[in-house]
């Protein structure tokens, strides 16, 4: 017994040892460092909201001397860009838009960097927009668009919204008037469809819409509705939507099934499926309608989500005779 229990004793040690270290805690990763709170980015956007433009702007420059231009200063200085737009400040819009759209594309860098610099990007989005803006309200409509046209050209590699959004301001400014931009069709659920151009002579309602998107789903009811209304009135309900993911066939049947279950999959509305119908009517914040008349041309553009009301006011508007 002696003899076994020389063996036995240090594998039993050997054991315990073991054991005990497989119960030490593994040393969990580091985590990400939290991102301060934009506390005032949130107060200017407060004072933005009460039209309160002045307060807004000190502000800012209470941020830039504190804290320097960080990133919180670069979205606040396109807010109260957007901010001097809402109260109709063109010129402070125009000077903030134009220094917003420097500091983000410094921070951007170059060939910009959008994924690592969100805020740069969506203030680059709105110093654009800002601009064309001020430019309308100083009438030159024609250099708004080329400006706009331009920025475009510039961002063929930007994210999908931050182009869409360019697209969605140039609609807002000269689309209504014009011919209805043609869709071409990647892929389809929903009812027949084969372009606009066959569609000629009836008037035409597009809602573009996303599977996900949570104010396309709330506009569904109402959506329901007109079409049950207008379309006896031979009012033709077109609902075009994007693929936003690689795997296109399962998305496919996520956009048919929310289709179905979601807006009722209403008889004689088609879904086209196209990447580049919904960029250039700028869907960067579906819903969106647009309104297109007996001969094409568009009657109304509206990137908003709408009441059943004012939507259909708006088919109203389009099926009144031309005077």
């Amino acid at each position: 017994m002696k003899r076994l229990s020389r063996v036995t004793a240090p594998l039993a040690a050997l054991f315990l040892a073991t054991a005990m270290s497989a119960q030490q805690p593994t040393a969990a990763p580091a985590p990400a460092p939290t991102p301060p709170p934009m506390d005032d980015l949130r107060f200017i956007r407060m004072k933005i909201s009460a039209g309160d433009l002045p307060s807004a702007e000190s502000i800012l420059e209470v941020h830039r001397a504190e804290k320097g231009e960080d990133a919180e200063y670069v979205r606040g200085l396109a807010w109260v860009a957007r901010g001097a737009a809402l109260v109709g400040d063109w010129p402070a819009a125009s000077r903030y838009a134009k220094e917003a759209r420097a500091a983000a594309a410094s921070r951007l860098g170059a060939p910009p960097d959008y994924d690592a610099h969100p805020e740069a990007t969506y203030a680059l989005g709105t110093a654009i927009e800002v601009e064309a803006q001020a430019l309308v309200a100083a009438g030159k409509k024609g250099e708004a668009v080329r400006f706009l046209d331009d920025s475009s050209r510039s961002l063929t590699s930007a994210p999908y919204n931050l182009r869409a959004r360019i697209w969605k301001r140039r609609d807002q400014i000269e689309l209504v008037g014009e011919k209805a931009p043609g869709i071409k069709v990647d892929d389809r659920v929903g009812a027949p469809f084969t372009g606009l151009e066959a569609l000629k002579g009836k008037p035409v309602v597009l809602f573009f819409w996303w599977a996900s998107c949570g104010d396309c789903k709330a506009q569904a009811a109402a959506f329901g509705r007109i079409v049950a209304k207008y379309a006896p009135r031979g009012v033709v309900f077109v609902a075009p939507t994007r693929y936003y993911e690689k795997d296109r066939a399962a998305e496919k049947a996520d956009i048919e099934k929310a289709w179905k279950e979601i807006y009722g999959a209403p008889e004689g509305v088609a879904v086209p499926i196209s990447d580049e119908a919904m960029l250039r009517y700028g869907v960067s914040a579906t819903p969106t309608f647009a309104f297109v008349d007996r001969k094409g041309i568009v009657t109304g553009y509206q990137p908003y989500r709408l009441t059943e009301e004012r939507l259909a006011a708006a088919i109203d508007e389009l099926l009144r005779p031309a005077p």
